[in-house]
């Protein structure tokens, strides 16, 4: 029996690209090209940008639940991050990506791919509430500590971050820069709690299944693409408008 397609989850993907598509093109603008009047937008937005990687990652760790081609798409990705990577290492080194978003989720897809038949046997409350609690206690990794600011927090070893050899994980040295960074910590816990809400969503009634916002919808289905392709595109119009200006 084939499986039905869960729209809504279409719907919130393409919402979230079509608003990373305007944090890039503000971005761009502010950091590439220098565009006085984007700087307070680009400041603004940036308060907000961790939310973007959260949604995708978590619909992924649903979508992740409702496909049966996790570790196939995990090693597609692979390759297309490690390309991508290549690619901005020769022609754009300010803007390479040693660990983004597609990175981690070629990670995720194939490691818990591996895994899958382990991580459906956690119990679905249980797991979420671990799952919530690791991501809330590895969150600041990156700046040096586990917990939560303000409420608890114990200061790890400078030590780990001596060496960019451990960036996935999201330790590294104080000359690491990457334009776009997802580490494995705090991310895969993010990734493992929407495999189990996966089994509610795929309970949902027939109202939510079916298309609402068509458009919406269409580019969800083609979110990869479009991730791709928008940011060359951005900025290959600005270089251009910026000769026609010359």
């Amino acid at each position: 029996m084939e499986k039905k397609r869960i729209n809504i989850i279409d719907e919130v993907r393409g919402l979230c690209i079509i608003l990373v598509v305007i944090y890039h093109l503000f971005y761009s603008l502010a950091m590439i090209f220098g565009v006085e009047w984007s700087l307070e937008p680009f400041a603004v937005m940036r308060i907000y940008q961790p939310v973007l990687p959260g949604m995708f990652i978590l619909i992924s760790g649903i979508s992740f639940h409702l496909s049966r081609s996790n570790l196939k798409r995990g090693l597609i990705l692979l390759g297309i991050s490690l390309a991508m990577t290549a690619i901005l290492a020769i022609f754009m080194t300010s803007q390479i990506i040693l660990f983004g978003i597609l990175h981690f989720l070629a990670f995720a897809n194939i490691v818990c791919g591996l895994l899958k038949n382990q991580i459906q046997k956690i119990p679905a409350a249980a797991g979420a509430i671990i799952c919530v609690l690791l991501f809330l206690l590895t969150y600041n990794i990156q700046r040096g500590h586990l917990g939560i600011e303000g409420v608890w927090a114990y200061h790890l070893p400078r030590e780990l971050y001596t060496t960019d050899l451990t960036m996935m994980f999201g330790f590294f040295s104080p000359t690491f820069y990457s334009s776009d960074y997802c580490p494995i910590l705090p991310w895969i816990f993010l990734f493992l709690l929407g495999t189990i809400l996966g089994r509610y969503v795929q309970k949902l009634p027939e109202s939510l299944c079916r298309v609402h916002i068509r458009p919406l919808a269409f580019i969800g289905r083609h979110t990869l693409i479009i991730y791709l392709a928008h940011q060359p595109i951005i900025v290959g119009a600005g270089m251009l408008l910026r000769l026609v200006a010359i």
